[in-house]
């Protein structure tokens, strides 16, 4: 061989083989009759890299999707009038659906997404007298969880009033139950207070939920399934004995001076939605001046409610009593927010971004009077503004899944959860971010002991740290792998269904039936340990 051909041989190199693009084709249809859905969108998302697109169905229900690179994907549907429901939803409104781990060269041709169709609920509002009731508030209420409660929230169509014969309709409700409530526009539309008026006991139309009853626990739930609509549901708004309520808000900070704040009483059993179903003021003067109208008698939180519009010069929140006599000279005093500073640091890592990153504080002693947040600079510095005493919890936006929190500390105070009393500026939060380099993995079998498909995969701190808990979905063999796993104790276990996207397992009543069932995890750093767990049926709520 000639010493330019060996050369030659020797430099060659042969370019590399190019992994085969994967086919996608499916069906969307009619969850309750199996039709298809023609002119549905159907979204492929690429999980951990960028990839995916979109594709509408045809005539016949079909999408196709070529040229789909290696990797793991969700695929998701959705179309006006129906429920948005991911590939392997294993129940309506299921927002996690199954993982599709798609290899080089696969086809999958058999891909069917069921979408449920949203449901109605319409009916009348009276009076006492039977007469239409116009422009009242009707909201359709669902259970959901946040920050480890069960609250209530409005779904589908919001607002709606009843028209001038007292009608309302419900629409784009997902399959579900639902309490249904009217509120009087007085209620919803605060007033300026009135020097002049005289503070009075009365009779007054108050928010009432069907059937008819005064209070969201009496209430009975409207069961919507697939296409269903409920007509007939009538609600006669409840006479009951209010009293006004006038007073100020004292120690107002001069930048407060003549703007205007909305005022809210609410009680904590009824949580965030409150602030619909009870009385509102408006403070609008100098000298801080409130009158609140037909407002029964009971055991309220008084508060303001965030406009916004950013940073409100002061904020308001008390516990007051209200009893059967009109109230002359109530003060509540306001607080004055503050800048809290905070920072983070971290190891050098080319996947965090620190400028990426925001603080975000939230109430968590059930007046939600505020919201403060801050995001950091290069160094980590974060200035978060608009914080008032109180509990707050801790959220971080913007760090990456590779990466946990391994410490936060105000001042020299560790902290063993994501809430922290916060009564001042004096004492500094900082943050501490650390890459989290192990994972778990594993397989999920249903009560046959089969693989199970798009089954949730939860991981529980243990102690509990709500910002270290951990989402996964099985794919098409029944396995499931989580990463950027932060070193400690955990409880495993997959459950059906994974209600609210997790925020159950944050509340120790729904998490205490299940604790026995989990599997203990011990995770170190580095390490990547494997588990395989039964899939459990969720508590009832």
């Amino acid at each position: 061989m000639t010493a330019p051909l060996f050369l030659a041989l020797l430099f060659f190199q042969a370019p590399a083989e190019q992994p085969k693009p994967a086919t996608l084709e499916g069906t969307v249809t009619h969850a309750a009759t199996q039709t298809p859905i023609r002119k549905a969108k159907v979204s492929l998302s690429a999980i951990g890299f960028e990839g995916g697109g979109s594709a509408e169905t045809a005539d016949d229900g079909k999408f196709t999707f070529k040229d789909v690179k290696p990797g793991r994907y969700r695929l998701t549907a959705e179309k006006a009038g129906y429920e948005t429901t991911p590939y392997g939803a294993r129940r309506p409104g299921d927002g996690g659906g199954q993982v599709l781990r798609i290899d080089a060269g696969a086809s999958f041709n058999t891909l069917n997404i069921a979408l449920p169709k949203q449901g109605i609920i319409a009916g009348k509002i009276l009076d006492s007298d039977s007469e239409p009731v116009a422009k009242a508030l009707v909201m359709a209420l669902g259970k959901t969880y946040a920050q480890g409660k069960q609250i209530w929230l409005p779904r589908g169509s919001i607002p709606v009033m009843s028209n001038d014969l007292g009608e309302f309709r419900i629409g784009q409700l997902p399959p579900g139950k639902y309490i249904v409530c009217a509120i009087p526009i007085n209620w919803v539309q605060p007033a300026l207070p009135d020097a002049t008026a005289k503070p009075v006991s009365e009779e007054t139309s108050a928010t009432t939920c069907f059937p008819n009853v005064p209070h969201l626990a009496e209430a009975t739930a409207l069961e919507i399934k697939d296409s269903t609509e409920v007509p007939g549901i009538d609600i006669r708004l409840s006479k009951t004995r209010t009293v006004s309520v006038q007073g100020h808000v004292t120690g107002l900070p001069s930048t407060g001076a003549g703007s205007v704040t909305i005022l809210n009483l609410n009680t904590k059993a009824d949580g965030p939605i409150g602030n619909a179903l009870h009385p509102r003021a408006m403070v609008a003067s100098a000298d801080g001046r409130f009158e609140f109208k037909n407002v029964p008698p009971g055991s309220y939180i008084l508060h303001s409610l965030p406009t916004g519009l950013g940073n409100a010069p002061y904020v308001v929140k008390a516990t007051v009593e209200i009893g059967d006599q009109p109230v002359t000279s109530l003060d509540v005093p306001a607080f004055v927010p503050f800048e809290l500073k905070a920072k983070i640091t971290a190891e050098p890592d080319p996947e965090l971004k620190l400028a990426s990153i925001r603080a975000i504080f939230t109430s968590s002693d059930g007046i939600n009077a505020s919201a403060a947040m801050g995001s950091a600079n290069p160094d980590g510095d974060i200035t978060i503004s608009n914080v008032v005493p109180g509990r707050h919890r801790i959220y971080l936006q913007g760090v990456p899944p590779t990466h946990d929190i391994a410490q936060l500390r105000l001042g020299d105070l560790i902290l063993t959860g994501d809430e922290v009393e916060i009564s001042s500026a004096a004492a500094p939060l900082s943050i501490q971010i650390a890459r989290a380099k192990s994972e778990v993995s594993g397989l999920v079998r249903d009560e046959k002991g089969e693989p199970t498909p798009g089954a949730a995969v939860a991981l529980v701190p243990d102690p509990r740290r709500p910002y270290r808990m951990k989402f996964a979905r099985t794919d098409q063999n029944g396995l499931f792998k989580i990463a950027g796993v932060a070193p400690g104790e955990y409880l495993a276990l997959s459950i059906e269904p994974l209600l609210d996207g997790g925020n159950a397992l944050e509340d120790e009543d729904y998490l205490k039936p299940l604790l026995s069932k989990m599997k203990k995890v011990k995770v170190q750093d580095g390490s990547n340990p494997s588990v395989e767990l039964n899939v459990l049926p969720a508590p009832e709520r």
